[in-house]
């Protein structure tokens, strides 16, 4: 398992943040120049460059580490089947033991420090940092740090991530399976019942102004609230949860619904929920699969007739007698597609 959690380096004097600034530039027009000679080579495979002799004031081993970047960047291209070279626009270093050493200091109102060395010129640089909760608990809960870094500059102040990393658990034998259907309007609904969040904070961000401070503290809060929720899911007899694959809800959303329900939308955010879920499933050794989404909103649970027009609203209306809240049916859709039918068939009749 790897987890990353990122500290702020804005303590540093601005001396040695000009340092760090230049250097990312350097270090960015170098690794460009690696994607010309890359894409001119055709290289698009292998671990190593073949040429890296390009003129720079960084170090022979940061030109290196850009190399590999580059090299890194464009693989990724070429997998994505683009046919276009691409550029590198972000300052941004992946950096090894080679360049950084972290350390922990109990005793000074810094309690983290960043090292940077060997990337040219004889420049050595002494970073100051603070940990902060995420941080702790995963050093409490006696996750390594990897040697591995990654700084960042971005318009927001320059970012160091620093990559976690623990044995994953093997998965539990004993317990039951589970379901959650994620929604705009309740965010998780489990297929034993548990109602956790709502859309009150896309109705709150609706209202911000795109780009205010207002606009980005909703934000923040919707991430939080995102958090907390999935926190709250009773996970303790659970050894196995499904949701949804879902995929590209909201593409193509422009124009075929009301615009200010379409600007909610646009804030929902179920790809954190998917993300956040499969990671404390990890790290709990919870199997966590993702299934089909079709028909499930549409089946009855019960009898598994599907019908589009059994849907009303926040009620799934069912000739056979069933009558439950829609999202609490749609959950219980996906438990029976992942743990008790995983075979199931579409081909059953459509009324």
């Amino acid at each position: 398992m790897i987890r990353k959690s990122t500290v702020n380096l804005k303590y540093a004097n601005a001396g040695k943040l000009q340092k760090v600034h230049t250097t990312a530039i350097e270090y960015q027009r170098v690794i460009n120049l690696f994607i010309d000679s890359l894409w001119k080579q055709k290289q698009f495979s292998g671990k190593f460059v073949k040429n890296t002799a390009v003129e720079s004031r960084l170090s022979a081993r940061l030109r290196q580490a850009a190399a590999k970047q580059a090299l890194a960047i464009v693989k990724s291209q070429r997998k994505k089947k683009r046919k276009t070279k691409p550029k590198f626009n972000k300052l941004v270093m992946d950096l090894d033991s080679r360049f950084v050493t972290v350390t922990q200091d109990l005793e000074n109102t810094f309690d983290i420090w960043i090292r940077l060395t060997s990337i040219g010129n004889k420049i050595i640089l002494n970073l100051p940092s603070r940990k902060h909760k995420h941080i702790n608990k995963l050093i409490n809960d006696d996750w390594d740090i990897k040697k591995s870094v990654r700084l960042r500059i971005t318009d927001k102040g320059y970012f160091l991530d620093l990559f976690f990393q623990k044995t994953a658990p093997p998965i539990k034998t004993q317990g039951k399976p589970k379901a959650i259907d994620i929604g705009y309007k309740k965010l998780i609904v489990s297929s034993d019942g548990e109602f956790l969040g709502d859309n009150k904070i896309y109705e709150k961000i609706a209202g911000k102004k795109q780009g205010s401070k207002a606009f980005k503290r909703a934000l923040t809060e919707r991430d939080n609230l995102v958090n907390a929720s999935c926190n709250l899911l009773d996970l303790s007899d659970t050894n196995a949860l499904y949701a949804e694959d879902l995929k590209n809800v909201k593409h193509k959303s422009k124009g075929k619904i009301r615009k200010s329900f379409n600007n909610k939308l646009a804030r929902w955010v179920y790809p954190k929920v998917l993300s956040k879920l499969a990671l404390t499933c990890e790290e709990r050794g919870i199997l966590f699969k993702k299934v089909p989404p079709q028909y499930t909103s549409q089946r009855c649970s019960s009898c598994e007739a599907i019908c589009k027009s059994n849907r009303r609203g926040e009620i799934y209306k069912c000739a056979c007698g069933n009558i439950m809240d829609a999202d609490l049916n749609a959950s219980l859709n996906i438990l029976h597609l992942g743990a008790y039918s995983p075979q199931v068939s579409y081909s059953k009749q459509v009324i």
